[in-house]
């Protein structure tokens, strides 16, 4: 499975569910893997259970949100192994799940900061050694919020919204660089931020009953088989870029398990 020896890896919410899986499935195929999140316990545990497989893990907690803490994690990844030639951003932020009407403003503009605001300081720090290599893989994760409206959820919808938008756009940027950006839909998975969505009330957030019913009917996937598309857009043979790639998409799963296996 070792497609990625040599390659250097930035991993945003690294401490669980999808964040995790990614993390363990590229350091699985040989790239050194450098876990961020706020949560210092959790990266810990996965970096322990990548280097007990045999892989390669720093854990480095960072707030992408704030630029400083961002900087220090690339130059915290160029001081351990050499600058990032990979990277998936992840963390996210679903709250808050309220109508506008009654949202905290702070929360709301918080959720912004990370899920957009994160995105590009995190990208943007990890863009120049990219360039200077002539060489990259960066994917954000997105979500099928950034497509379909929902009440309660306009936070997260705009936020996801506009990274599909900022990798498509930074696609055409990034034409002919080396460099290739793509935003990465995982579909419905087994996560805590699923579990927080099910908890939330109908008059909070009207389709809560959905996720409810998705979990019932166990449509609900582990976050190991979407963390496989991922690793499959990261690899040097992938020169898609500038799309927004959705698990469900059967022609890109039928990809996925030739170039990499369950």
């Amino acid at each position: 499975m070792a497609e990625l020896t040599g390659h250097v890896a930035i991993v945003t919410g690294a401490g669980r569910g999808l964040g995790r899986a990614v993390s363990e499935r590229l350091a699985a195929m040989g790239a050194s893997v450098v876990l961020a999140s706020r949560n210092a316990p959790e990266l810990d545990d996965v970096a322990k259970a990548i280097k007990r497989a045999g892989g390669k893990a720093l854990a480095q907690t960072a707030d992408i949100a704030d630029e400083r803490q961002v900087q220090e994690l690339v130059l915290a990844t160029e001081r351990w192994v050499g600058p990032a030639t990979i990277l998936v951003n992840n963390a996210g932020m679903v709250d808050p799940m309220v109508p506008l009407a009654r949202s905290n403003a702070a929360l709301w503009l918080r959720s912004v900061a990370i899920n957009v605001g994160g995105t590009y300081l995190v990208t943007r720090a990890a863009l120049p050694g990219m360039l200077d290599r002539s060489y990259g893989r960066i994917v954000t994760i997105s979500s099928g919020a950034a497509t379909r409206p929902s009440a309660g959820w306009t936070a997260y919808a705009a936020g996801k919204a506009a990274v599909v938008q900022m990798m498509r756009s930074l696609a055409l940027e990034l034409d002919g660089t080396g460099v290739t950006a793509n935003a990465f839909n995982p579909g419905y998975m087994d996560t805590e931020m699923q579990e927080r969505i099910r908890r939330t009330s109908t008059t909070d957030f009207p389709r809560s009953d959905e996720y409810r019913a998705a979990e019932r009917e166990g449509k609900l996937k582990n976050p190991k088989e979407p963390a496989r598309g991922v690793a499959y857009l990261v690899l040097p043979s992938t020169e898609r870029s500038g799309e927004h790639v959705e698990w469900t998409d059967e022609g890109l799963r039928r990809e996925v398990d030739r170039a990499v296996p369950a």
